[in-house]
């Protein structure tokens, strides 16, 4: 039992499932009263904010991958100057690697000094660019709340919080590329269990919108201190790299970062900003709910990502030394257990949601089980398309752009023609058209291609049994409801 529990408190993968199981817990323990407290106009705005504060954290989504991928690299003892586009169909050490501890040395610090360059030049664009975006947006639901002013004094602690956050991405994405993910994810527990429990005491001392997100959002401002301390204690020799754009890193790092950044926005950032779309066109009620089931199954995800993403920084430190086969049975047990654990996260979800919100008595009801199933349906997809994605850009190619901008525009275009007739049902239809038409073949093709993969015997290892199940369990959990 002791050792069971030492191999847990130091496995990334259960350490991150800890973190976002702290991440549900505000969506288990704080959302119901937000939801029986506030009025569906407010839970509109709320949850609208938070959707407009993840938007804006797309800009790490895109960067910190890449920078993931650079540390590991300079782990396996490469020098910035070969850390081009690496052959995926790979069987020998890295020629390019340089094996001495102090030229290793010398490759992270270079990195870390242009991610400390770097990091906060971006985070003032960006910070400027949401606030024009996400003002504008909110002037329509914040005009229906009873406390505008309120609405709008958060909406400036989100910004002030956000651009703290940015900055701060750089230790999140410096720890992970140390391979340091049980020990962030260990703190990013303990601060988030904070994050809740103040956060439903200031409910219960009846906070609005305005106090809430100040309690919520302080924890974020101090998560970004925790982790560059962490990165000081555990790693005081890069932690000290001076602020330094160094051209090989930035080469390195220019055409990889711009390309993951614009495949998130056209990916994360386009179902994010359905709840925009929304906002704009349907009553707060609505809105309201699709939000919350937006929300749910994002959550159910992100879970479901742990068993293959914590594996990227060991996986490209692997690639970069020329291991493929242990890559690929890596990449192999971690998209089985990944798409496991998104099925069963996705059927509970759809099975428990609405009575636990009748139970609460919710002033916010949850979408209908079709909307949800097709939600679900296509957020499989996207977990599907994404792990080959990442496979694939363990060669530091990457075509996140290309396969997220074709489908983004696919699931923007069918979106806009079908809402006005189908409401909420529109979106999730575009987007299980868009992941599974054209998001899923381009990168099964991508990673077939690059790593020589058996793609048959591949993916019936990993994900046609748990397609079939999801499929299965939707029907019956539709035909259970009746279809309500």
């Amino acid at each position: 039992m002791t050792w069971s529990l030492r191999a847990l408190w130091h496995s990334p993968t259960f350490t991150t499932w800890g973190s976002l199981l702290v991440r549900l817990a505000s969506v288990v323990a704080l959302l119901p009263v937000v939801l029986v407290r506030f009025t569906p106009a407010e839970v509109a705005v709320w949850q609208l904010l938070s959707a407009l504060f993840l938007l804006g954290l797309m800009l790490d989504y895109g960067l910190a991958p890449t920078f993931v991928r650079l540390l590991s690299y300079a782990r396996a003892g490469m020098a910035p100057e070969a850390m081009g586009r690496i052959a995926g169909n790979r069987d020998t050490t890295a020629t390019s690697a340089t094996r001495s501890p102090e030229q290793a040395l010398a490759a992270l610090r270079r990195v870390i000094g242009s991610m400390h360059w770097l990091y906060p030049r971006l985070a003032w664009v960006v910070t400027g660019l949401l606030l024009g975006l996400g003002s504008w947006a909110l002037l329509r639901p914040v005009s229906q709340v009873p406390q505008p002013l309120h609405a709008w004094l958060a909406w400036a602690v989100v910004m002030l919080s956000f651009q703290v956050a940015l900055w701060g991405g750089l230790f999140g994405a410096a720890l992970q590329g140390m391979n340091r993910i049980a020990e962030l994810r260990r703190w990013e527990i303990a601060f988030g269990l904070l994050q809740v429990l103040t956060s439903v005491v200031a409910l219960a001392f009846g906070a609005g919108i305005l106090e809430l997100l100040a309690v919520y959002q302080l924890w974020t401002v101090l998560g970004i201190w925790r982790n560059a301390r962490l990165l000081a204690r555990l790693h005081p020799d890069i932690a000290s790299a001076p602020t330094l754009p160094d051209p090989a890193v930035l080469a390195a790092a220019r055409s990889p970062a711009w390309r993951s950044v614009v495949g998130v926005l056209c990916s994360t950032g386009v179902i994010q900003l359905s709840g925009v779309y929304y906002s704009q066109i349907l009553p707060a009620a609505q809105v309201a709910s699709w939000l919350l089931a937006l929300r749910l199954a994002m959550v159910v995800s992100q879970f479901s990502q742990a068993p293959l993403y914590t594996k990227l920084p060991w996986m490209a430190e692997q690639h970069a030394a020329g291991r493929r086969d242990d890559v690929l049975a890596a990449a192999s047990r971690g998209m089985r257990l990944s798409h496991i654990v998104f099925v069963m996260g996705a059927l509970a979800a759809a099975i428990a949601a609405p009575p636990l919100l009748a139970w609460v008595d919710s002033q916010t009801a949850f979408v209908s089980g079709p909307v949800f199933a097709v939600l679900a349906l296509a957020f499989f997809a996207e977990r599907l398309g994404a792990m080959h994605i990442q496979l694939y850009s363990l060669t530091n190619h990457v075509v996140w752009h290309i396969a997220n901008g074709i489908t983004g525009a696919i699931v923007i275009g069918l979106t806009l023609v079908l809402g006005p007739e189908l409401g909420l049902m529109a979106f999730p239809l575009a987007m299980l058209a868009g992941y599974a038409g054209f998001y899923v073949p381009y990168a099964m093709h991508r990673s077939r291609r690059a790593f020589s993969l058996p793609l048959l015997t591949f993916e019936r290892r990993a994900s046609l049994l748990p397609a079939l199940a999801l499929g299965v369990g939707m029907a019956i959990s539709l035909a259970w409801t009746g279809g309500r």
